[in-house]
């Protein structure tokens, strides 16, 4: 027997929308039968991702640019959706600088690196999550999920922080929006292969002198339980879940889709 989602005729907002994580949860949503506006700063490769999903899925996929660092775009955003199709069901926020922009020590850290990290992110999600919950509200039901990341949970980054974050984020709002039949999850995606995770990858392993595969190897197969790389789609298909209405038993949780990259035990 195949599980309904019982996402048909739903609304999804997904910012970050036109690559990576942000578009196959943005392809998989629509497939599902669920109108999805993708949201991004860059109008050609928005356009470009809205125009494939509609080919792929023959569903509705609006192209909405904007920037989630200010607080006028994404009102705009928010209005533009239920304008075009009633209303806001489903928020996925992806929109962030994968891996976050300060990554190297104390010492030669850049705080106004820092700041914009935490605004695109942090603030951003505040921001859509704002925008998007009258909506939700007025209809009794809704589904955030946020896409942290493991650095939440390590000290691998100092970017890591907005993540931690949004954890505290996460949980507050959970118990904020519950009694309104709103659930609010928050995923952190292990070593995935997107474009630029793959583009990295490579620079990096040019740097060093080695293979690509040698590079992925070391640093995302070895590492991990279940030996190789993720793919968009096992997060997309988690991510995907927390907005159905099957995951209505499921709110203010931290949930990681790392291959068993995570050693730590959490209670």
């Amino acid at each position: 027997m195949s599980m309904d989602l019982g996402l048909d005729g739903k609304v999804a907002l997904v910012t970050g929308g036109s690559v990576g994580i942000g578009r196959a949860v943005a392809e998989q949503l629509a497939a599902e039968g669920v109108a999805v506006v993708i949201a991004a700063r860059t109008r050609e490769t928005l356009e470009v991702a809205a125009a494939d999903i509609r080919t792929r899925t023959h569903g509705r996929v609006l192209a909405v640019p904007a920037d989630t660092s200010r607080w006028d775009s994404v009102r705009a955003l928010a209005t533009a959706t239920a304008t075009e199709f009633g209303s806001i069901d489903i928020l996925v926020n992806c929109a962030a600088t994968p891996g976050g922009a300060v990554r190297n020590n104390i010492e030669e850290a850049d705080e106004d690196a820092l700041l914009a990290d935490i605004n695109v992110k942090l603030l951003g999600y505040f921001r859509t999550i704002k925008a998007a919950v009258p909506y939700m509200r007025k209809a009794g039901w809704g589904r955030i999920v946020n896409v942290g990341g493991l650095t939440a949970r390590n000290t691998e980054a100092l970017s890591g922080m907005r993540n931690a974050a949004l954890v505290h984020l996460t949980k507050t709002l959970s118990d904020q929006l519950g009694p309104h039949g709103i659930t609010v999850n928050i995923v952190h995606p292990g070593v995935t292969r997107t474009e630029h995770v793959e583009s990295w990858f490579a620079d990096m392993a040019r740097k060093e002198g080695i293979t690509y595969e040698a590079f992925v190897k070391r640093e995302a197969a070895d590492p991990a339980a279940i030996r190789r790389m993720l793919e968009v789609r096992e997060v997309s298909d988690m991510i995907a879940f927390l907005a159905s209405a099957r995951a209505s038993g499921i709110t203010g949780e931290s949930i990681a889709v790392d291959g068993g990259l995570s050693r730590a035990v959490y209670l």
